[in-house]
């Protein structure tokens, strides 16, 4: 995926060429202005581009040759009304709160070693879970940190929410935790694309082409169970099969997805 960081138009002001350039020597990417991006000589070299839209960083793309797969633009905004209508509706119901072994007043620590745009973190976290997540794309880091920032500035709830989330910019296959427990590993390799299915979100079709799959699921597993005091949880797509041959000790499983309970100790 070939990407650049680009000075919109619609933020011209000196305050924002100077974030956009922070943000691109950061990342080690090109930085162009609107009028670049719009060559077709410079166009045709750039899929993907960063740009802040009235503050908020986004993923773009340049063209959508397949609309209905590929998104126009993707950022994390846990303001947004459907995420938060997650964290209100029957939570404790839900089967990613039963697979980490939330229950009564019990809230366990949770690492996600995949966080993505963060989705499942929020939730975890809106329930009184303290949550560390590592997420190794720098990129999608910089959406997700961005994210987090609005978040931590905004209504006293969100700023309560976000700040039991701790963000890293690690590969889990080289975290240590060193001095740091966690009660579970939550972890959400990336599905296979579902060909003969309805269309992939926006948001995982976008991870999907930025990120790939996992080359070794087992030994995700195999190191999530080092760092997990009670138990590691994995998020499929309901009919994949197992991160391993080893079987989960309990399985949640709901309209697309599953989470599978491999307990330690």
């Amino acid at each position: 995926m070939k990407l650049a960081v680009v000075q919109l138009e619609s933020d011209p002001s000196e305050s924002s060429k100077q974030r956009c350039q922070l943000l691109a020597e950061k990342l080690q990417l090109p930085l162009l202005d609107i009028q670049q991006l719009r060559d077709d000589s410079l166009g045709s070299s750039c899929e993907h581009f960063l740009g802040y839209t009235d503050s908020v960083l986004a993923l773009c793309s340049v063209e959508s040759k397949q609309p209905a797969v590929l998104p126009l633009s993707v950022s994390v905004d846990f303001s947004d009304p459907k995420l938060n209508y997650r964290t209100k509706s029957a939570v404790k119901q839900q089967n990613i709160v039963k697979a980490i072994g939330a229950k009564g007043a019990l809230r366990p620590t949770v690492l996600d070693g995949t966080a993505g745009l963060g989705k499942d973190a929020f939730l975890l976290a809106s329930l009184g879970c303290e949550m560390l997540l590592l997420e190794r794309s720098k990129i999608v880091h910089a959406l997700l940190q961005d994210g987090l920032s609005r978040a931590r500035n905004g209504s006293e709830k969100l700023a309560i929410v976000s700040n039991r989330m701790e963000l890293l910019c690690a590969d889990f296959m080289e975290f240590t935790a060193s001095e740091r427990e966690f009660d579970v590993v939550y972890l959400d390799p990336m599905f296979p694309e579902r060909r003969k299915s309805a269309k992939v979100k926006k948001d995982m079709a976008l991870l999907q082409q930025l990120l790939g799959h996992e080359s070794d699921n087992a030994q995700l597993l195999e190191h999530a169970s080092k760092l997990a005091k009670k138990r590691v949880v994995v998020k499929r797509a309901k009919l994949s099969p197992h991160i391993s041959s080893e079987k989960p000790d309990i399985e949640f499983k709901g309209s697309s997805s599953r989470y599978d309970v491999y307990l330690v100790g």
